[in-house]
């Protein structure tokens, strides 16, 4: 069946039940978030503080294995988990506390608010894109759920990639700076860095769709990429430093090198949607 036209007022009138489904989405997720606060928050066992309980070493051996089975030199590999193993966590010991009466209560709204957004985050994507598809051709329809499937799943990766292995890896490195300093760090503050690295991450995974989506607009191709690994590598870098909230060398790298990866797997992204029809940009 053929879509018909609509009008400006019909288009606002869809926008708007989109927004309100959406908004309704994130207070759905905000109001599960503040009722299992206890369980977000709590310093033994609760998920947000998770990022400080977790040790460093073993992630790292963690990631040394999934490198080693992508063909890299084995015995290399385990010389280096079995330092790791052996090397004592000697993690120092961050005590959070809140140095204003409402700072409690703004810190579970705001990370309940941010975790309601991330459980909502599939209604919104599907919203977002059922909005846009009546725009599309009919051929360029039959890329809707493949392409929302694969954002989600991006952000998804880049999230977990900064929850579980880079801010526990960059929390002990931070903290053992100026070592007779006690690292006391106000609850808002421990907050929003992880919830910034969250987000950042989160978007920047989405590099790969965004070069298939300008090849398959023709303004790039993916022979344009090739040539240009050079400049992207720096840019890469220069990016990670203005992202990353604490702006350390550690965390910028452990930021570009999955991003130089993405890089990688964005070229073949622009390989298989690439058009035909390439603009001179990439001439």
């Amino acid at each position: 069946m053929k879509d018909e036209p609509k009008t400006f007022l019909e288009h606002l009138g869809e926008l708007r039940i989109r927004l309100i489904i959406s908004a309704f989405a994130v207070l759905t997720g905000t109001t599960i978030s503040i009722l299992f606060s206890g369980r977000l928050f709590d310093l033994s066992n609760g998920l947000l503080t998770l990022p400080l309980r977790l040790r460093s070493n073993d992630i790292m051996v963690f990631l040394l294995g999934f490198i080693s089975r992508l063909g890299i030199d084995n015995s290399i590999i385990e010389l280096a988990q079995l330092f790791l193993r052996s090397k004592p966590y000697n993690a120092s010991v961050i005590t959070l506390f809140a140095a204003a009466p409402m700072e409690k209560f703004m810190v579970v709204f705001k990370a309940s608010f941010i975790v309601g957004i991330i459980l909502s985050a599939p209604v919104i994507l599907y919203e977002l894109w059922a909005f846009v598809l009546p725009a599309l051709k009919h051929n360029e329809k039959r890329y809707f759920l493949p392409l929302f499937f694969i954002t989600l799943f991006f952000f998804s990766i880049g999230a977990a990639f900064a929850f579980f292995i880079v801010t526990p890896v960059s929390i002990p490195i931070l903290s053992s700076l100026l070592p007779s300093v006690q690292n006391q760090w106000r609850i808002e503050n421990y907050f929003s860095f992880v919830a910034w690295l969250v987000l950042a991450f989160g978007v920047s995974f989405e590099l790969p769709v965004v070069m298939g989506f300008v090849s398959r607009l023709g303004i790039i191709n993916a022979e344009f990429f090739r040539k240009q690994r050079k400049i992207a590598i720096v840019l890469v870098f220069i990016a990670a430093a203005v992202i990353t909230p604490t702006q350390d060398p550690f965390t910028m790298c452990l930021m570009a090198i999955p991003l130089m990866v993405l890089y990688e797997v964005g070229i073949r992204f622009a390989v298989l949607f690439g058009s035909q029809n390439v603009s001179q940009l990439s001439g």
